[in-house]
């Protein structure tokens, strides 16, 4: 080839190339964003709404439904879900994979605006949130110590958070639990109802006397002086002498109907550490930015604080992201570096030179540093995938520098010189090289064309592989020739025969070579003998392979042990905080028992559960750190179902256990079953039907319906026609009540840097007790009073505590998770079942979430692998410029999937889309070793061979690099398969699909394609001698017609 020749010739022109790249990956390296997954694109938006004081049914209707419809018109939009509850709705947006999430959201933003009018004049502006992975905590750091919950909070929120803030990479912050100084006027209602005053009035008081502003400006001799009032309140005592003038004419003070108290306000959250109060600090990332480098950024900024904060607070990072990175890519990288090292042994083992090896062993370490200069540019990440896909690329980079290598090298035994071998060896095989690096990298093209999370996972992972094969491949058709031609020493035929007078384990290997290729000759020229059996038989694997696949679960990606697992409990709608609480710490207690934990993270209230979870006192989550894999004899699965048998019990409580997830998809648990239809007691009777289901199937766990039960609440009908005559609005009677059931805050009383909240409120005394609330009075134009009895009524009722729909139907979701069960499997158990179960017209029951995820990866995967077969071929009719070749090397994929379904079956692995891509990327792989057989079969011939000659010739000349090439890419991905480490387990399946792929079908391959290739060729020699007797027809008769 010429660009071989080139090198050989120009080898300080190469060497200068080698370097370029060298220092470009070298450069690259440092500059490239380490995360760990590639970034995602999660299709999903969520319209956030809240409306104070309104019940879930009132949020249905007057703001839920208006959105639903609205969003509906969106274009690419896939399902609408939506929920309402108390004060708030949240409508989830879900699109097709692959739109444009910011023209998406710009659409729907659009669109509220066009309703906007529509909805309820007191209700907060909606709100557009796309759902983002950037959108979760990279790390959440802990202050805690023998201090008060107030010094914490403001140790937390006026030294750590800004400091946080300014580190480099750091987007947010938010500071959960502690105490917050508030300054509460508790009115008297006797004296209100007796001086006839409402909150309202009591309020505005207090905001007009509490302010500063300027008067203006005063001409003194050549200046003009500004005029600044400064009313603002000095110090607490001054609230209470606060003037309130009374219809009457009199006036009154702030004292004379209050008391006024400098505490703090009511507790809706906590936060603590290994059962040790503490203030929580969540830390979010800048989009796009390196989550390794901006935690590294934060432990020093951390660092630095601690010379700041008194000795007695203690600074705990809870959760880091970047740990579970480096844990994961160190795996890969030692997986890697390992399968390297076996890849080397086996070359030497075959090459028997120190030398010769070396030269191979240049080609990986290049090929890899120069992928990442490629990677740079096309704007990629460091993260498990792509670097998993380089670690299985490895053998592949090997194979191309051994085929040209081994023919090198079996040149120079012939006793060609250095040069020469250097230059007749790359040319015999340099096209079935390019040919096999074609066919690698035109597999991974239909991934391009596919959409879904597929996609966005194995997209980077394809065009990683594609850029280290088209680095080796430079490297083997360049650098490996020009290597040869300097160090590859004669080597001597009987040099392999020769042990001296000890053992010598090379010649040994070298001698069971010889063996092995003789045997295989014998078995060989049988083959071609009983071309009828070995089809059979061929055939025979294969429909047992088959018969396999029901031994094979399904699943969207693997179960990676994270260590670290999540504890949800809900409580009764509307539970306090210190009921809430003492759950929570009853599980806590639990949980801290267990020996393979070290961190035990606890928020009650607030909103844990998520970016987008609902904030509410009935609510607790624990986030629970284990010890390394590498201490602890049971996995994450285990000790999270020990947590779920030993909390079962616990009453009064929804308690949810459940492994950390990978993150994968659009969200939703393993099994979630979707009840649609109108009528609620339909509802619940389904719902609970559906629950005994699940619960049936083996391996089900936290089986939970979303229908609450109806709680108590007590409705207020306002007369609209008696309190048009009072000259009040229905707005107004809602916020007299809120103020008087939940406070208000009337203005800020400002101490140093800190602005403290002023709330009038009735004590608990009163606003306990239902009975009072048809005496809050309200204040009227006129300025006089009206009890809230006199323009409404007070019915106590029941409602839902909230209300879920999907695609503008009223739905129900039973979910559940799952412990020691194919997921796929139990998706389909659950899917039969349900099916089995009466459903009345107007009503649907299916399995939703995380099935609809893996449906859609194995459709674009599936749709993927027929193109990736096709685009092989097409590149294999170019190389060979025939159509009829092609074909014969094709026959060597099925026996792929018997390897690969044996693999799957042996090691108890799943069919996921990481198994599913392996399954492609081996496409590409299994042709190379039926290339070089079928390529230099075919140059044989052309030297005048006989067919069968040819290929009993053929065959065991190219045993020798097939079985090199085989053995360095099974064993580079050898660990892998094993799947040790953290985070190993996410390229095992892959792996494994490759690895038992590949073997079985280069086992078979090596009897398969000489068969078949007969077999082709007597068919083609048949067609031509039927065109021939034709033709001689014809001659005879000219007047006969070519066809009728």
């Amino acid at each position: 080839m010429k660009i071989a020749n080139f090198s050989i010739e120009r080898p300080v022109t190469i060497s200068m190339i080698m370097i370029v790249l060298i220092l470009l990956g070298t450069i690259s390296i440092p500059l490239l964003r380490v995360d760990l997954y590639p970034n995602m694109t999660i299709p999903v938006a969520v319209v956030s709404t809240t409306w104070q004081g309104a019940s879930p049914e009132e949020v249905e209707q007057q703001i839920t439904k208006p959105i639903e419809s609205a969003m509906s018109t969106v274009s690419n939009v896939k399902e609408v879900d939506s929920t309402s509850s108390q004060n708030t709705s949240r409508v989830v947006v879900r699109f097709n994979y692959g739109v444009n999430m910011d023209q998406a959201t710009l659409e729907m933003r659009d669109k509220l605006d066009r309703i906007r009018k529509s909805l309820p004049t007191d209700v907060d502006t909606p709100t557009v949130t796309r759902v983002d992975p950037n959108s979760s905590p990279i790390l959440t750091v802990t202050l805690s110590g023998n201090t008060d919950a107030l010094e914490l909070k403001r140790l937390a929120s006026d030294i750590v958070e800004p400091r946080l803030e300014r580190v480099d990479g750091v987007a947010s912050t938010q500071v959960t639990g502690g105490k917050k100084r508030e300054i509460h006027i508790d009115l008297d209602p006797a004296k209100m109802q007796a001086y006839g005053l409402s909150i309202s009035q009591v309020t505005q008081a207090l905001q007009n006397d509490n302010t500063s502003a300027d008067g203006g400006l005063v001409n003194q001799g050549n200046k003009s002086i500004s005029l600044h009032v400064d009313g603002d309140f000095k110090n607490v005592n001054d609230i209470g002498n606060v003037p309130i003038r009374l219809q009457s004419g009199a006036t009154i003070y702030i004292r004379d109907i209050a008391s006024i108290q400098d505490t703090y306000a009511d507790v809706t959250e906590m936060a603590r550490v290994n059962g040790v109060p503490s203030v929580s600090i969540d830390i979010l990332k800048v989009p796009d930015s390196n989550t390794v480098q901006v935690s590294n950024n934060v432990h020093q900024a951390l660092d630095q604080m601690k010379a700041v904060l008194p000795k007695t607070v203690q600074l705990t990072v809870v959760s880091d992201q970047a740990v579970d990175i480096k844990q994961s890519i160190q795996t890969v990288v030692e997986h890697t570096l390992l399968g390297a090292v076996l890849s080397v042994i086996v070359l030497f083992l075959f090459l028997r030179r120190i030398r010769t090896t070396l030269i191979i062993g240049v080609v990986i370490p290049i090929s890899i540093i120069s992928t990442f200069t490629l990677m740079y540019f096309t704007n990629q990440t460091i993260n498990t995938i792509t670097l998993g896909g380089l670690a299985l690329g490895l053998g592949s980079l090997v194979d191309f520098a051994v085929v040209v290598i081994e023919s090198i090298f079996r040149y120079r035994s012939q006793g060609h010189n250095a040069k020469d071998a250097a230059k007749l060896g790359t040319a015999e095989v340099g096209a079935a090289v390019m040919a096999s690096a074609l066919s690698q990298i035109a597999v991974f093209a239909p991934i391009a064309f596919t959409s879904g999370l597929a996609t966005q996972l194995f997209g980077p992972l394809a065009l990683t592989v594609s850029y280290s094969h088209v680095a080796a491949l430079f490297g083997a058709l360049t650098l490996v020739p020009m290597l040869a031609s300097k160090w590859m020493p004669q080597v001597q035929d009987d040099e392999e025969h020769v042990t001296g007078g000890r053992f010598n384990p090379l010649a040994a290997f070298q001698r069971g070579l010889i063996r092995l290729n003789r045997a295989y000759g014998r078995v060989l020229r049988w083959a071609l003998g009983h071309r009828k059996t070995v089809i059979v038989a061929t055939i025979a694997m294969f429909a047992g392979s088959v018969a396999l696949v029901p031994l094979i679960g399904f699943e969207l990606a693997p179960n990676v042990d994270q260590g670290h697992f999540k504890v949800s409990i809900q409580m009764a709608n509307g539970t306090r905080l210190d009921v809430t609480n003492q759950v929570a710490t009853k599980v806590e207690n639990i949980i801290r028992q267990m020996p393979e934990v070290t961190t035990v993270f606890t928020q009650v209230g607030g909103a844990g559960g998520g970016p987008f979870s609902l904030a509410s006192t009935d609510r607790a989550n624990i986030q629970v750190n284990l010890k390394p894999l590498a201490e602890r004899s049971r996995s994450t699965d285990q000790v999270v179902e020990e947590v779920r048998k030993k909390v079962a019990n616990i009453p009064g409580a929804r308690i949810q256990v459940s492994a950390s997830s990978t993150g994968f998809g659009s969200g939703g648990s393993p099994i979630q079953v979707q009840i649609s239809g109108d009528d609620e007691k339909v509802l619940q009777k389904l719902s609970d039907e559906v629950e005994k289901v699940v619960e049936s199937v083996p391996g089900t766990r936290n089986v939970q319906s979303s229908l609450d039960k109806q709680v108590p609440q007590y409705q207020v009908n306002v007369d609209r026609q008696l309190a048009a005559q009072y000259g009040l609005s229905v707005g107004q009677i809602v916020s007299a009540i809120r103020s008087a059931y939940q406070g208000a805050v009337a203005t800020q009383f400002h101490a140093g840097d800190s602005s403290i909240d002023v709330i009038v409120e009735y004590p608990e005394t009163f606003s306990r007790q239902i009975e009072n609330l048809s005496s809050v009075t309200i204040a009227t134009q006129n300025g006089g009073q009206v009890a809230l009895s006199d323009v409404a009524s007070i019915v106590p009722t029941v409602g839902p505590a909230q209300i879920s729909r999907t695609n503008q139907t009223r739905t129900i979701s039973v979910t559940a998770e799952l412990f020691n069960v194919n997921q796929g499997m139990a998706q389909n158990e659950v899917a039969a079942k349900v099916a089995q179960i009466p459903v009345p017209d107007g009503y649907t029951i299916g399995l939703g979430g995380s099935r609809n995820d893996l449906n859609d990866s194995f459709k674009s995967l599936g749709f993927a692998m027929p193109l990736a077969i096709i685009l092989v071929y097409m590149v294999m009719a170019s190389q060979f410029e025939s159509l009829f070749s092609p074909f014969i090397i094709m026959f060597s994929m099925p026996p792929t999937f018997i390897g690969a379904a044996i693999g799957l079956v042996l090691t108890h692995r799943a069919l996921s889309i990481s198994a599913l891509t392996g399954m492609i990327m081996l496409i590409g792989i299994v042709v190379n070793n039926a290339i070089v057989l079928v390529d230099y079969t075919n140059q044989l011939r052309k030297k005048g061979m006989e067919r069968n000659e040819a290929l009993l010739a053929a065959g065991p000349v190219r045993l020798r690099p097939i079985l090199m090439t085989t053995a360095t890419t099974v064993l580079a991905m050898l660990p892998l398969v094993i799947g040790f480490g953290e985070g190993g387990e996410a390229q095992a399946p892959m792996a494994t699909v490759v690895a038992f792929g590949l073997t079985f079908s280069t086992l078979i391959t090596l009897v398969l394609i000489p068969v078949v290739y007969t077999l082709f060729d007597d068919f083609g020699n048949f067609i031509r001698r039927k065109f021939r007797r034709k033709n001689r027809v014809q001659m005879a008769d000219p007047m006969m017609p070519i066809s009728k």
